[in-house]
């Protein structure tokens, strides 16, 4: 029973902390230990963050005129294996995007595995343990949003 209540408090400090983060403004971080000497390290700021996560999927091509939109993207990394969503937006039309994915992920070694184009662009990729969706679709009068979902496959 204390072992619960310990628990209650731990989370309610913690949404606490967070509730009072968002009022006073976010910063995107990422947080990662050093293989190297064990230790917590924290990056910030929206170039690092966006730096960190195209490291973090080398083989996953993003058009040169949309930037990742680190506030609805999240990636989960391991020793073994990143997982995770990526969300970019941009100029272009959806058919421009859709045709710079169908060129582009197979350099990148990936396989096609399914893809439609309609009002939203769908493709969907392999490659050994991997798999990626990616969904393309308008963002209003600004251009075009694209959203890869990526995880084991």
């Amino acid at each position: 029973m204390k072992i619960l209540n310990i628990c209650a408090l731990t989370l309610s400090a913690a949404a606490l902390l967070s509730l009072t983060a968002c009022t006073q403004g976010w910063s995107p971080q990422v947080t990662r230990i050093n293989p190297k000497t064990g230790e917590t390290e924290t990056i910030g700021g929206l170039k690092e963050v966006e730096a960190g996560i195209i490291k973090a999927f080398p083989e996953i091509p993003i058009p040169a005129n949309h930037r990742i939109d680190v506030d609805r993207s999240v990636i989960f990394h391991s020793q073994k294996q990143s997982v995770g969503k990526i969300v970019t937006s941009g100029s272009g039309d959806i058919a421009s995007i859709y045709n710079f994915y169908e060129t582009e992920m197979p350099t990148k070694g990936w396989t096609l595995v399914n893809g439609f184009l309609s009002s939203v662009g769908s493709l969907y990729y392999a490659r050994p343990g991997t798999f990626v969706a990616i969904t393309i679709s308008q963002n209003g009068t600004r251009g075009t949003s694209v959203t890869l979902n990526i995880g084991p496959e």
